[in-house]
């Protein structure tokens, strides 16, 4: 196990913002770490079991903002490129439609990080907007890639 809080407490320090509130889930079926601030710590089954309103569906523009992809800065300084909601959603709808045969009622699993590009959109929304199940792996090691991680 990889006790996560203190490398985030730690990004918390070393940035310049200072605290960021924080969503910290507790997964019972593992382990406990033991160094959670009162302040971090949320209980996600209770947080849901407590949940009395859901939030609404905001329409935006097709260009409003929908994610900045920063770049590794292999080339150079790092640039932050802006993706906007409707060209991206477009070209994922047609990639998953076309390309993977993804398609209400279909189960899809992408073998990548969430956090990388490829990650999130094709783990979260491109099986949504394609109306799919979507498998999440969860628990990427330190120092992958390594095939056998997955068996």
């Amino acid at each position: 196990m990889i006790p996560y809080v203190p490398i985030v407490k730690e990004s918390f320090e070393l940035s310049k913002v200072g605290h960021i509130p924080s969503l910290i889930i507790q997964r019972h079926d593992l382990y406990i770490e033991k160094d959670l601030d009162s302040n971090l710590w949320f209980d996600y089954h209770i947080e849901m079991q407590n949940m009395k309103e859901h939030a609404e569906v905001v329409p935006v523009p097709s260009n409003h903002e929908l994610y900045i992809l920063y770049t590794s800065g292999t080339t150079g300084q790092p640039k932050g490129i802006v993706r906007d909601t409707g060209g991206t959603i477009v070209a994922l709808n047609w990639a998953l439609d076309k390309i993977m045969d993804v398609h209400k009622g279909t189960t899809f699993f992408a073998a990548s990080d969430i956090g990388w590009v490829v990650g999130h959109s094709f783990i979260i929304y491109g099986p949504l907007i394609r109306g799919a199940t979507t498998v999440m792996f969860e628990g990427k090691p330190v120092g992958t890639p390594d095939a056998g991680t997955f068996w």
